[in-house]
């Protein structure tokens, strides 16, 4: 066996013999799935009737990755989904970096920080104040990868269809709003030419109690142009060129229709004072500056393909308490009170991985954060405590010297 899988399976295994086992509920009516280190297949359509069974299949057999339906069955461990029965499904949410825009090029502990922001803006903004879940129904979860996930367990949310799951997917991601229904739409001037009425109108807003996307709009307006208030010009040109769909020339136009002018006269101050939209010299600028704002207050949900894993009601999720097998580090229950403090870096890092001094082989330059130590390797051989060794050789940067 290569020595590099070995050394990691010793110690995984090591770590499940130790480790506080999180199950949930009614997990023998649960699909698991598990893959191996040093393998690409996946190994599913298991169950397990009691804990001692699965802590004995995660020591014996040493699983990189673990994993178990959202979805209650009649008969979990059926090779078929028409066998399997299906009975009803936890209501899971997965933010990932790669759904962060401005996450591109970022290293590992950035895009962490700005995975964690949209997160707790999920939680906080939809699931807690929209829809009006408690605390105690949402199982939050760091993935022991690049993002968090959400368990709702809540017997409300099990019967829930895979449209109707797509809608609560649609609503938080703002797709198809009605922006009539947004903007309140003020007459300012009509004339009559012969038989034809022509109609002016201003589009203004609610304000930040009208609840659900309306008070969103007024406060990711808010929220945006106070961040834009904080930068030069170029910086917030940069800023808002971040935003999908908005390139260098209509940038350029919304900074300039929202900060043109002396201090109390402009763009941006007048929207303030007179609550309404009538201060872009085009509708381009208008509609872009709209829909940015929507992506400012919106969260990004999208899985490993084109449908989101809300709407999956027969998706695979990881096993809280479980180890990832590509960085090593915990898949780690949280409560909300929890999470703004949490530092995947060192509060995800296995207590059973020690401080001790392993040799390894660099076979891609790293550098991260670990338990508050920077490592910034460079290709060759070098020693580094074991927990630092075990993430490495995970992300496959580096291999044990026997």
């Amino acid at each position: 066996m290569n020595p590099t899988i070995e050394f990691l399976k010793k110690r995984f295994a090591d770590n499940y013999k130790n480790f506080e086992l999180y199950l949930p509920d009614r997990f023998g009516r649960r699909e698991w799935g598990f893959m191996f280190l040093g393998e690409s297949f996946m190994q599913r359509h298991r169950a397990f009737q009691n804990i001692k069974g699965v802590k004995k299949f995660l020591v014996d057999r040493v699983p990189a990755h673990v994993y178990h339906s959202a979805a209650y069955y009649e008969r979990p461990d059926a090779s078929t989904m028409i066998e399997k029965n299906w009975l009803g499904a936890d209501l899971i949410f997965d933010l990932d970096a790669d759904h962060i825009k401005g996450a591109e090029g970022k290293t590992y502990e950035e895009t962490l920080d700005m995975v964690k922001k949209e997160f707790i803006k999920l939680i906080d903004d939809f699931l807690l104040n929209d829809f009006g879940f408690s605390q105690d129904q949402l199982t939050i979860v760091f993935s022991g990868g690049r993002g968090y996930h959400i368990h709702i367990r809540d017997p409300m949310v099990h019967h829930l269809t895979s449209h109707e799951r797509r809608e609560i997917v649609d609503y938080i991601t703002g797709k198809d709003l009605d922006y009539d229904d947004i903007f309140q739409k003020e007459v300012y001037e009509t004339k009559k030419s012969g038989s034809f009425i022509n109609v002016k109108h201003k589009l203004k807003l609610f304000d930040k109690d009208a609840g659900g996307w309306k008070a969103k709009i007024f406060q990711g307006i808010e929220k945006l142009t106070g961040d834009l208030e904080k930068l030069d010009k170029k910086e917030g040109i940069e800023k808002l060129e971040e935003f999908k769909g908005i390139g260098n020339k209509t940038a350029k136009g919304i900074y300039t229709d929202l900060f043109r002018g002396a201090k109390g006269e402009r763009g941006v101050d007048k929207m303030s004072r007179d609550n309404n939209l009538d201060i872009f010299s085009s509708n381009k600028h208008l509609d872009s500056f709209v829909k940015l704002v929507k992506q400012e207050v919106s969260v990004e949900l999208k899985g490993e393909t084109d449908e989101p894993v809300t709407s999956d009601v027969k998706r695979l999720i990881r096993l809280p308490s479980s180890l990832h097998g590509k960085t090593g580090f915990v898949v780690t229950p949280l409560k909300r009170d929890e999470l703004d403090d949490f530092n995947p870096l060192t509060d995800a890092i296995s207590t059973s991985f020690t401080e001790d001094p392993i040799k390894i082989k660099i076979i891609k330059p790293e550098k991260v954060k670990l338990r508050n130590e920077v490592f910034d390797l460079k290709m060759g051989e070098c020693e580094v405590p074991e927990y630092a060794a075990i993430f490495l050789m995970c992300r496959r940067a580096a291999e044990i010297i026997p």
